[in-house]
């Protein structure tokens, strides 16, 4: 429970809405993990660690899916004005970015603008992602 208190009131909320749904969830990984049930004589830190690197890629998933779709939220054409020069921006190639979490690492492409004046590249009109 301690853990849940460090997670702020929001995401306890969160946790508390999901938890017959994440027992579900649960459950798929551990039928295809011991079709024939916890063998006998697993020992607890065994189970914990299995359970705590599902639990850490799907949280790596989550994340990254998410992170991916606030990526790709916002007009195409509003690409903003160059933060060093005030040049009119035009679109690049989008990049590719990897953030490492304490989850695994995050990896998603990043829009990006280009001043064709300054030759500066940047994320447009200051929407980088998870800010």
């Amino acid at each position: 429970m301690e853990r849940a208190e460090k997670m702020g009131k929001g995401a306890a909320a969160i946790r508390t809405g999901f938890h017959s749904r994440l027992g579900a969830i649960a459950r798929e990984p551990g039928r295809e993990l011991y079709p024939d049930g916890l063998p006998r004589g697993t020992k607890f830190s065994e189970l914990e660690a299995i359970a705590g690197a599902l639990a850490d890629e799907m949280a790596r998933q989550l994340i990254e899916i998410h992170v991916q779709e606030q990526a790709d939220d916002g007009p195409e054409q509003e690409l903003g004005e160059c933060p060093a020069c005030g040049g009119v921006a035009r679109k690049a190639p989008d990049e590719p970015r990897v953030l490492t979490t304490t989850r695994g690492d995050v990896a998603w492409e990043q829009r990006v603008g280009n001043c064709p004046r300054c030759r500066r590249a940047f994320p447009p009109s200051g929407s980088s992602v998870g800010h």
